[in-house]
């Protein structure tokens, strides 16, 4: 990518930002037939992730998004939500690895009175009150083989029933699944019916690691700074580029709320910039 001279300090933010460019500083314009702009590279897996976003965007088939702990599912999940029209919608989620196996059903489905011991009035599922919105189940790995077939049946007919009613209600949420373990691998072990799979991986969706995607790190590095009103140094940016980020993306924030607790100005510094793993260390 070229630039005039004029734009030197713009271009060492720039560089340190995106390393993986190539700046070329020249002390005048080139006349048009000598312009030779490099254009920005993405790989091949960056590409395909951005596309199915893309697809998943203008379409409400449902998703199953796969990607290390922390690499952005939920994040992505909310992009869907927000640029598919639904952004006045409501947007429902549940980790099922955070929820008691022996309140699942109520939790998705809702109950009548009277359905067990206790149950005084109707209550609401997350599907009833997800509605026209999406509903994120994470973690969907997680769910039980009994759970598993009546979500499968929930799916099949798009329509469920609460605890110990009868009466079938539309389900009409915009389904959007997550997982950070090897599906295929669980159906192949069947810890994982194969009917369900097939039904929630209609559109799958490979979240690279943050390591594999430094085009995205700046923004959401400054993005996160941001929600603390600090802004950050090339300096500091140039160290966040130099980390391989294994936490993903939950690592990335982490680092960025703790560097603006620590800066006493405006902007991160270099020095702001402490990574988990040198917490501890030893002195």
């Amino acid at each position: 990518m070229v630039f005039p001279g004029k734009y030197s300090e713009r271009i060492f933010e720039l560089q340190t930002s995106f390393p993986q460019l190539n700046f070329k500083r020249l002390s005048k314009i080139l006349p048009e037939k000598k312009k030779n702009y490099s254009s920005f590279t993405i790989s091949k897996k960056n590409r395909d992730y951005t596309l199915k976003i893309s697809q998943a965007i203008h379409t409400k088939i449902p998703v199953l998004m796969i990607g290390e702990s922390g690499s952005g599912k939920n994040h992505n999940a909310r992009i869907i939500h927000n640029k598919s029209g639904m952004l006045k919608s409501d947007f429902f989620e549940i980790n099922i690895n955070e929820i008691n196996p022996n309140l699942m059903e109520t939790t998705l489905f809702g109950s009548v009175r009277g359905a067990f011991t206790g149950s005084s009035c109707d209550t609401k599922g997350l599907f009833e009150c997800a509605g026209k919105g999406s509903l994120f189940l994470d973690e969907i790995s997680y769910l039980k083989k009994e759970m598993q077939a009546k979500l499968l049946g929930v799916l099949d007919k798009n329509s469920f029933r609460k605890v110990g009613g009868t009466k079938e209600i539309p389900s009409t949420a915009r389904m959007i699944f997550a997982t950070d373990s090897n599906l295929q691998l669980m159906v192949k072990e069947k810890k994982f019916m194969l009917p369900l799979f097939y039904r929630i991986s209609v559109l799958i969706i490979k979240i690279p690691p943050l390591r594999e995607r430094r085009e995205d790190l700046s923004r959401l590095a400054f993005d996160f700074a941001r929600e603390q009103k600090k802004s950050l140094s090339p300096g500091a940016l140039k160290r966040l580029h130099s980390h391989h980020w294994p936490g993903n993306i939950r690592e990335l924030k982490n680092c960025i709320q703790r560097a603006c607790i620590s800066c006493c100005g405006n902007t991160l510094q270099t020095e702001d910039i402490v990574f988990d793993h040198e917490l501890f260390e030893n002195d």
